[in-house]
């Protein structure tokens, strides 16, 4: 049966609380240092890191503010260096910019 809530039972009828179930399969599957709100902040980082709008996001979120969005979002190591490679590549291959510094 479709339903709009994420965690519902067979009926379509959103759980009323999920964190006991929440924390029991983390332990089952050895995941320490995991809250159920640490799931909000993966979700608006993949999306950002995806390409999406912040203030897309910050509606899927239903913050108020961009500013509130911005303390969910943390970006992975991987993200951040092809951010900077981009550049990397822009300014290395630009006719004209000076290239000391920048070779491997």
């Amino acid at each position: 049966m479709e339903s709009p809530y994420v965690f519902c039972g067979q009926e379509g009828q959103p759980y009323q609380r999920v964190v006991k179930g929440f924390r029991q399969a983390c332990r089952r599957a050895g995941i320490i240092d995991f809250r159920f709100h640490d799931l909000r902040h993966t979700f608006a980082s993949h999306l950002i890191m995806q390409g999406v709008l912040l203030r897309t996001v910050q509606e899927l979120l239903g913050h108020k503010t961009g500013q509130m969005t911005l303390r969910y979002i943390h970006l992975s190591t991987p993200h951040l260096q092809q951010a900077v490679s981009i550049l990397e590549t822009a300014l290395t291959s630009a006719p004209g910019i000076q290239q000391e510094g920048l070779q491997k």
